[in-house]
């Protein structure tokens, strides 16, 4: 698939993830959601979340000519993407059971650090 595939894609995974926490939001709260339902919920928050950081930073990067090709840029921009929707998800997922510590997020924040370098080194 072409790198404008994708985009629509992720264009479209967005749009799907925003409108479903919209309606979450106005037609139900977490305790009719129940456990499953503030597992999907967050679930879809960090799919809607990574797909808008990727569309973003893909943006960005062929705006200053970043990357040899667009399915260079697409690759780290989603990947870049799901790593800092990630952080965030996790950060109010830890919020929302009362677990989130000042550390918490600076650890979370190092393994993401972590996890980039690795895969920078890794990946040619």
């Amino acid at each position: 698939m072409a790198v404008l595939g994708w985009l629509a894609v992720l264009v479209l995974w967005l749009a799907v993830a925003a409108l479903g926490l919209g309606l979450s939001f106005v037609l139900t709260n977490p305790l009719a959601l129940g456990p499953l339902g503030v597992t999907l919920w967050f679930l879809a928050l960090f799919g809607g979340l990574a797909a808008a950081i990727c569309l973003v930073l893909y943006a960005t990067k062929t705006f200053l000519r970043i990357h040899t090709n667009g399915i260079v840029r697409l690759r780290y921009s989603w990947r870049q993407g799901m790593l800092i929707s990630g952080w965030v998800t996790g950060l109010l997922a830890l919020s929302s059971l009362h677990q989130l510590s000042s550390l918490d997020g600076i650890l979370l924040a190092l393994l993401l650090g972590i996890v980039e370098v690795y895969v920078r080194l890794r990946w040619p």
